[in-house]
């Protein structure tokens, strides 16, 4: 009896050893996955030992690592912080110093005609959100010996090149029709290898760590190179602007500024290593990933908001100047007041990441957002001789601005885990490629939207304003982003990335089983 016993005992033995043995040769995407619900019960568990609320219970089961994830890929070294976020001020500095200064550049030393311009201009970005998408799908769908991203980066960077530097060295022979042809493609290459840069880092960012908070602190690194970036553009076109012939100092910055740029933009390719998992799919194509984003209820709150954001502030850049020179009889004063409006978002960046990590990055948006608004209400009250009134209200927008850039691409990479969570697939570079385009699409609703305000309000260049044009001036400038503020403040104060059901029944319903 005993001897029939050990050898049915051996036999049972054996058939588990082979069916683990099966279960280890099998690729790893062809695994069970631990249910969400043994692990929404396993927190719950955990929580009631330590006494934690039910809120608690769902943020813990929310935010559980994607499949395949390790615990050490969640902290992101010093180094890494440094090749990810540093190097991207290049960027910001070759698409800022194109934006701000092209339109003048063309018209003034090329001589084309403005509306002309404004077609070429326009037709470009309109590639620019097009190409977007599919870039990030591209990206996501990309396997490879170097990643998802890093072959992105990497092609990205001679066609950065020689899409800037062509922008600003059209042959002194060409004219007419030939320079119009240049000027287009210069700018169709220019933005798609601005699109094939940077959509491929932001992903890169949201899939380096698992953990939220650190995503934060990455993409604030991130945000403070970027407006570095901004502020080195304002420079380099004032050294443009002021030279004794623009045209020759503008090629002059634009070889070595393309090469600098090409150099420091490799450094993140080159040192940085994205995280490899067997079991990472990046959706089933661009149409079918753009209706998972769209279905997200967190995702469209989250661009919700950053669309209105963005109409709100989209056309204050551009009337600054109208401010200094108009509203304060200053104009000399108009480079100061981008100044203080980049400088303190870039110093108030690391205060938003401790406020977010205490209080709750939802929370701590909000609060930034009301903030904004009340800032630009002020600036509606600005008046002639008001310039240290003006300074004062733009360090505060400009620091609850600085908020904005951090925590919406650090929820993005929340929400992109909720995806995969629900999904099964990571599509970080359509998730960010959706993030950019309202993003876009709201800056050039507001641009599109001031040239009619400032008509019908009755503005006159080079003139004394009425006090009807100066209401058209103040709408733009204080109106619109107080007004985008304060409805991006109600939209999102209903943001949540999951609700789960309460952590006691789902804790009763796996001792049921038990129960003899």
């Amino acid at each position: 009896m005993g001897a029939r016993a050990r050898s049915a005992r051996r036999g049972r033995d054996r058939r588990r050893g082979r069916a683990r043995a099966r279960r280890r040769a099998r690729p790893a995407r062809e695994r069970r996955p631990l249910r969400p619900a043994a692990r929404c019960v396993r927190s719950a568990r955990a929580s009631r030992t330590i006494g934690a609320t039910r809120r608690a219970v769902a943020v813990d089961c929310g935010s559980a690592p994607p499949a395949g994830a390790s615990v050490h890929d969640a902290a992101i070294s010093p180094r890494t912080h440094v090749a990810y976020g540093v190097p991207i001020f290049a960027v910001a500095y070759l698409l800022f110093f194109v934006q701000f200064y092209f339109l003048k550049f063309a018209t003034d030393e090329l001589l084309l005609a403005p509306a002309l311009v404004s077609v070429l201009f326009g037709a470009a970005k309109l590639w620019d959100g097009v190409s977007g998408p599919l870039i990030g799908s591209w990206s996501d769908r990309t396997r490879s010996r170097f990643g998802r991203r890093r072959p992105f980066l990497f092609a990205a960077l001679p066609l950065l090149c020689f899409g800037f530097v062509m922008l600003w060295t059209p042959p002194a022979a060409l004219g007419g029709t030939w320079l119009v042809l240049w000027m287009g493609v210069a700018l169709f290459v220019f933005f798609t290898a601005f699109d094939l840069y940077s959509l491929p880092h932001m992903a890169l960012g949201a899939e380096l760590s698992t953990d939220s908070h650190e995503r934060t602190r990455l993409f604030a690194v991130r945000q403070i190179s970027f407006t570095i970036g901004i502020l080195l553009a304002f420079g380099g076109i004032q050294i443009a602007m002021n030279a004794a012939e623009p045209r020759s100092a503008a090629a002059m910055l634009a070889v070595p500024a393309s090469l600098v740029a090409a150099l420091l933009l490799a450094v993140t390719p080159l040192a940085v290593r994205e995280p490899l998992r067997a079991d990472r799919r990046g959706g089933r194509g661009m149409l079918p990933a753009l209706r998972d984003v769209l279905s997200t209820s967190a995702a469209r709150r989250l661009l919700g908001v950053q669309f209105v954001e963005a109409a709100g502030v989209g056309a204050v850049g551009t009337m600054g100047p109208y401010i200094a020179e108009y509203l304060l009889r200053r104009p000399e004063v108009v480079g100061l007041l981008p100044a203080a409006y980049v400088i303190s978002g870039v110093l108030a960046v690391p205060l938003w990441v401790r406020i977010a990590r205490a209080r709750g990055k939802r929370a701590t948006w909000i609060a930034a957002m009301l903030l904004a608004a009340g800032a630009f209400g002020g600036i509606w009250t600005v008046g002639e001789g008001d310039f240290p009134l003006l300074m004062a209200l733009l360090v505060v927008a400009g620091a609850a601005m600085g908020c904005g850039g951090v925590l919406g691409n650090a929820l993005l990479a929340d929400v992109i885990d909720l995806d995969e969570r629900r999904t099964g697939e990571r599509k970080e570079g359509v998730y960010s490629a959706a993030m950019m385009l309202v993003v876009k699409g709201g800056t050039a609703l507001a641009l599109a939207a001031s040239g009619p305000i400032m008509t019908v309000t009755g503005f006159a260049p080079n003139v004394a304003q009425t006090e009807t044009s100066l209401l058209g001036i103040r709408i733009l400038f204080a109106g619109m982003p107080c007004a985008g503020f304060l409805i991006g403040a109600w939209m999102f104060r209903g943001f949540a990335l999951e609700v789960l059901p309460a952590p006691a029944p789902a804790a009763a319903a796996v001792k049921a089983p038990s129960t003899p």
